[in-house]
């Protein structure tokens, strides 16, 4: 134990010291520099990563030698003093973002999209994306033998989805059944999760995300939406925005290879906000209507806004 510890404090000490050499050859004094904090006087940090639905059930978000370095590098960065919050659930990280929980969150695409909208008593602005491009879309997976061969024919089926704030794996597939009955509609935290569900005959149709890996022949894809996700983004609250946050971000941006590398943290580079803002169109149209219950029925209804083609951007 005494090792680990050991180790543990050398590896904090590292980053530290890495960042205070950062902080002070960015031109200015370090007295200059004010601290960024957010009204209860701390920095609150919240972590769901880039990618939707692929942790395992009871796997932590982050491991705690990382959960230390990023909150070491937060905390250097903004000056004050930090609470880092790595949340597993989108759709607890939805309740943290609408309640103003959060002054700054690394977030996956359909959260940042959330955010962007204003999710609640906070309204976010984006400041760096976060993930790797790959080939991600929404698709709905049933298993190979089902008779259902189109969208309409799952009326009265067994839904399994991600929770709400998921892009792919909530608001794409609701967006995209929209006028249909479900028999009911059920919720795991990963698409491991789902597809052991459909495979076992508890679903007749999960929401599922093309960029992973094949899921084998006795699934087949049902129906794939068409829209390319865009990556996640770090997000901060606008009142911090209005601050002076640019040393903040320039510190982030110069300790991009201390922060994990599943994260994706792209210093320098603005998120794509157009993208987002376009699929801000799903989010606000689902978010709208009256939301499935755990193994409830649902009718998917409700005011639908129609999204521009991607082409015509």
């Amino acid at each position: 134990m005494s090792l680990w510890f050991s180790r543990r404090r050398q590896s904090t000490l590292a980053v530290l010291a890495i960042a205070a050499l950062l902080l002070n050859g960015c031109g200015r004094d370090a007295s200059t520099q004010v601290s960024l904090c957010g009204p209860s006087g701390q920095l609150r940090v919240g972590y769901v990563g880039a990618d939707e639905g692929r942790a395992q059930g009871g796997q932590a978000v982050l491991p705690d030698q990382d959960i230390t370095r990023v909150r070491d590098l937060l905390t250097v960065a903004s000056r004050c003093e930090v609470v880092l919050e790595p949340v597993a659930s989108p759709e607890q990280a939805r309740l943290r973002l609408s309640s103003g929980g959060w002054d700054a969150a690394f977030l996956p695409p359909g959260l940042a999209a959330l955010a962007l909208e204003g999710a609640g008593s906070t309204d976010y602005n984006l400041l760096r994306p976060l993930g790797q491009r790959s080939n991600s879309r929404s698709v709905l997976l049933v298993a190979a033998g089902s008779e259902r061969r189109s969208v309409k024919q799952l009326k009265g089926a067994r839904l399994g989805l991600l929770p709400r704030g998921s892009l792919t794996g909530f608001y794409l597939p609701l967006y995209n059944l929209h006028g249909l009955s479900l028999g009911s509609v059920h919720y795991a935290l990963s698409y491991s999760e789902l597809l052991e569900q459909l495979r076992a005959g508890r679903l007749d149709v999960i929401a599922w995300d093309a960029a992973l890996p094949d899921p084998g022949a006795d699934v087949r894809v049902l129906n794939s939406d068409p829209n390319t996700i865009p990556v996640g983004a770090l997000v901060l609250s606008q009142a911090l925005v209005a601050a002076d946050h640019q040393p903040f971000l320039r510190v982030l941006d110069q300790s991009a290879p201390q922060l994990p590398p599943s994260l994706g943290y792209v210093a320098g580079v603005l998120p794509e906000a157009q993208q987002l803002q376009r699929l801000r169109s799903v989010v606000n149209s689902v978010e709208s209507w009256t939301l499935p219950l755990e193994g409830q029925p649902y009718a998917v209804y409700g005011r639908k806004q129609s999204l521009i083609p991607e082409e015509r951007r």
